[in-house]
Protein backbone atom coordinates (compact mmCIF):
# COMPACT_ATOMS: atom_id res chain seq x y z
CA UNK A 1 0.00 0.00 0.00
CA UNK A 2 1.45 3.44 -1.04
CA UNK A 3 1.35 6.31 1.44
CA UNK A 4 0.78 9.60 0.10
CA UNK A 5 3.42 12.02 1.13
CA UNK A 6 2.99 15.79 0.56
CA UNK A 7 6.41 16.16 -1.88
CA UNK A 8 6.31 17.62 -5.61
CA UNK A 9 3.45 17.15 -8.22
CA UNK A 10 4.35 14.09 -10.59
CA UNK A 11 2.60 11.00 -12.40
CA UNK A 12 2.88 8.81 -9.04
CA UNK A 13 2.03 11.46 -6.35
CA UNK A 14 -1.26 13.55 -7.59
CA UNK A 15 -3.49 12.20 -4.29
CA UNK A 16 -2.41 15.28 -2.66
CA UNK A 17 -2.61 17.64 -4.94
CA UNK A 18 -6.20 16.64 -6.21
CA UNK A 19 -7.42 17.16 -2.27
CA UNK A 20 -5.90 20.32 -2.06
CA UNK A 21 -7.43 21.62 -5.23
CA UNK A 22 -10.79 20.33 -4.08
CA UNK A 23 -10.55 21.89 -0.69
CA UNK A 24 -9.07 25.29 -2.46
CA UNK A 25 -12.09 25.19 -4.86
CA UNK A 26 -14.62 24.34 -1.92
CA UNK A 27 -13.03 27.06 0.29
CA UNK A 28 -13.55 29.62 -2.75
CA UNK A 29 -17.27 28.67 -3.62
CA UNK A 30 -18.67 28.90 -0.13
CA UNK A 31 -20.67 31.96 -0.81
CA UNK A 32 -22.44 30.17 -3.59
CA UNK A 33 -22.92 27.51 -1.69
CA UNK A 34 -24.10 29.48 1.45
CA UNK A 35 -26.94 31.02 -1.64
CA UNK A 36 -27.47 27.53 -2.53
CA UNK A 37 -28.23 26.84 1.44
CA UNK A 38 -30.73 29.91 1.50
CA UNK A 39 -32.04 28.56 -1.69
CA UNK A 40 -33.85 25.99 -0.06
CA UNK A 41 -35.62 27.54 2.58
CA UNK A 42 -38.88 29.18 2.13
CA UNK A 43 -38.78 32.94 1.05
CA UNK A 44 -41.55 35.47 1.71
CA UNK A 45 -42.03 38.66 -0.68
CA UNK A 46 -41.18 41.96 0.78
CA UNK A 47 -44.72 42.86 -0.25
CA UNK A 48 -46.41 40.95 2.40
CA UNK A 49 -44.77 43.39 4.88
CA UNK A 50 -46.44 46.71 3.42
CA UNK A 51 -49.61 47.95 4.45
CA UNK A 52 -52.57 49.36 2.26
CA UNK A 53 -50.25 52.91 2.94
CA UNK A 54 -46.83 51.64 1.38
CA UNK A 55 -45.27 51.76 5.32
CA UNK A 56 -43.69 48.45 6.06
CA UNK A 57 -45.47 46.71 8.92
CA UNK A 58 -43.09 43.73 9.77
CA UNK A 59 -39.49 43.24 9.33
CA UNK A 60 -38.20 40.23 8.39
CA UNK A 61 -35.02 38.76 8.80
CA UNK A 62 -32.94 39.25 5.18
CA UNK A 63 -32.36 35.65 4.94
CA UNK A 64 -35.86 35.21 4.44
CA UNK A 65 -36.84 38.06 1.89
CA UNK A 66 -35.98 37.40 -1.64
CA UNK A 67 -35.76 40.87 -2.55
CA UNK A 68 -33.82 42.20 0.27
CA UNK A 69 -30.39 44.48 -0.45
CA UNK A 70 -28.67 41.64 1.76
CA UNK A 71 -30.38 38.61 -0.14
CA UNK A 72 -29.75 40.19 -3.75
CA UNK A 73 -25.96 40.89 -3.03
CA UNK A 74 -25.59 37.86 -1.37
CA UNK A 75 -26.62 36.18 -5.43
CA UNK A 76 -24.79 38.77 -6.73
CA UNK A 77 -21.19 37.80 -4.83
CA UNK A 78 -22.69 34.31 -5.32
CA UNK A 79 -21.84 34.06 -9.03
CA UNK A 80 -18.41 35.33 -8.89
CA UNK A 81 -17.97 33.10 -6.14
CA UNK A 82 -19.02 29.91 -8.18
CA UNK A 83 -16.54 31.85 -11.07
CA UNK A 84 -13.65 32.13 -9.07
CA UNK A 85 -14.35 28.38 -7.87
CA UNK A 86 -14.66 27.19 -11.45
CA UNK A 87 -12.16 28.51 -12.56
CA UNK A 88 -9.60 27.63 -9.85
CA UNK A 89 -10.79 24.03 -10.03
CA UNK A 90 -9.38 24.26 -14.22
CA UNK A 91 -6.57 25.21 -13.27
CA UNK A 92 -5.66 22.20 -10.99
CA UNK A 93 -7.59 20.00 -13.57
CA UNK A 94 -5.02 20.93 -16.49
CA UNK A 95 -2.24 20.81 -14.34
CA UNK A 96 -2.62 17.36 -12.81
CA UNK A 97 -3.51 15.68 -15.89
CA UNK A 98 -0.79 17.38 -17.46
CA UNK A 99 1.12 16.16 -14.94
CA UNK A 100 0.13 12.49 -15.51
CA UNK A 101 -0.49 12.28 -19.19
CA UNK A 102 3.41 13.54 -19.65
CA UNK A 103 6.17 10.83 -19.04
CA UNK A 104 8.53 13.92 -18.83
CA UNK A 105 6.98 15.95 -16.48
CA UNK A 106 9.98 18.19 -15.31
CA UNK A 107 8.32 21.21 -13.51
CA UNK A 108 8.86 20.86 -9.78
CA UNK A 109 5.41 21.91 -8.59
CA UNK A 110 4.57 22.09 -4.68
CA UNK A 111 1.36 22.63 -2.96
CA UNK A 112 1.83 25.84 -2.48
CA UNK A 113 2.65 26.95 -6.27
CA UNK A 114 -0.42 24.49 -7.46
CA UNK A 115 -2.85 26.93 -4.81
CA UNK A 116 -0.88 29.73 -6.67
CA UNK A 117 -1.76 28.55 -10.02
CA UNK A 118 -5.52 27.75 -9.02
CA UNK A 119 -5.65 31.77 -7.77
CA UNK A 120 -4.43 32.71 -11.38
CA UNK A 121 -7.29 30.31 -13.03
CA UNK A 122 -9.74 32.23 -10.42
CA UNK A 123 -8.62 35.32 -11.58
CA UNK A 124 -9.16 34.70 -15.34
CA UNK A 125 -12.59 33.09 -14.54
CA UNK A 126 -13.70 36.33 -12.49
CA UNK A 127 -12.14 38.77 -15.47
CA UNK A 128 -13.90 36.40 -17.97
CA UNK A 129 -16.76 37.28 -15.81
CA UNK A 130 -17.08 40.87 -16.00
CA UNK A 131 -16.45 40.84 -19.64
CA UNK A 132 -19.70 38.73 -20.22
CA UNK A 133 -21.56 41.59 -18.00
CA UNK A 134 -19.76 44.07 -20.10
CA UNK A 135 -21.61 42.52 -22.99
CA UNK A 136 -17.92 42.19 -24.93
CA UNK A 137 -18.33 39.11 -26.53
CA UNK A 138 -21.79 37.40 -26.97
CA UNK A 139 -23.73 34.85 -28.92
CA UNK A 140 -25.60 31.52 -27.94
CA UNK A 141 -22.50 30.21 -26.47
CA UNK A 142 -22.11 32.76 -23.91
CA UNK A 143 -24.18 33.39 -21.30
CA UNK A 144 -26.78 36.58 -21.82
CA UNK A 145 -25.65 39.70 -20.03
CA UNK A 146 -28.67 41.21 -19.45
CA UNK A 147 -29.54 37.90 -17.21
CA UNK A 148 -26.04 37.97 -15.27
CA UNK A 149 -27.40 39.11 -12.18
CA UNK A 150 -30.44 36.26 -11.95
CA UNK A 151 -27.69 33.19 -13.84
CA UNK A 152 -28.42 31.73 -10.60
CA UNK A 153 -32.43 31.32 -11.42
CA UNK A 154 -31.40 30.28 -15.30
CA UNK A 155 -30.21 26.45 -15.45
CA UNK A 156 -28.82 26.89 -18.79
CA UNK A 157 -27.22 30.30 -18.66
CA UNK A 158 -25.91 28.92 -15.23
CA UNK A 159 -24.24 25.95 -17.00
CA UNK A 160 -22.93 27.91 -19.70
CA UNK A 161 -21.19 30.38 -17.39
CA UNK A 162 -19.95 27.66 -15.26
CA UNK A 163 -18.24 25.49 -18.30
CA UNK A 164 -16.98 28.89 -19.52
CA UNK A 165 -15.49 29.75 -15.68
CA UNK A 166 -13.79 26.01 -15.59
CA UNK A 167 -12.57 26.63 -19.16
CA UNK A 168 -11.12 30.37 -18.54
CA UNK A 169 -9.24 28.22 -15.58
CA UNK A 170 -8.28 25.04 -17.37
CA UNK A 171 -7.11 26.63 -21.09
CA UNK A 172 -4.32 28.73 -19.41
CA UNK A 173 -4.11 31.03 -22.72
CA UNK A 174 -7.66 31.35 -23.19
CA UNK A 175 -8.33 34.59 -21.11
CA UNK A 176 -5.31 36.32 -22.31
CA UNK A 177 -6.19 36.09 -25.86
CA UNK A 178 -9.38 37.34 -25.33
CA UNK A 179 -7.78 40.31 -23.52
CA UNK A 180 -5.81 40.96 -26.83
CA UNK A 181 -8.37 40.69 -29.05
CA UNK A 182 -10.11 43.31 -27.36
CA UNK A 183 -7.22 45.57 -27.58
CA UNK A 184 -6.52 45.00 -30.61
CA UNK A 185 -10.11 45.40 -31.77
CA UNK A 186 -10.11 48.69 -29.85
CA UNK A 187 -7.28 50.02 -31.40
CA UNK A 188 -8.72 49.54 -35.07
CA UNK A 189 -11.74 51.13 -33.69
CA UNK A 190 -9.34 54.40 -32.21
CA UNK A 191 -7.95 54.10 -35.76
CA UNK A 192 -10.71 54.81 -37.95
Amino acid sequence: MKTLHFGLLGKENTGPFIVTAILYSMILCLPFIYFLYLKGLPHYSNHENIDSDGKTIVVKDWRDDAESRQFKLLTRASIFSAALSFGALGAAVSLITRARRSNVFDHKITIRELISIQTIGAIFALILSLIFMGEMIGGTLFPNADEFYYIVYIPAALAKFLVWSFLAGFAERFVPNILENLTKLKDTNEES
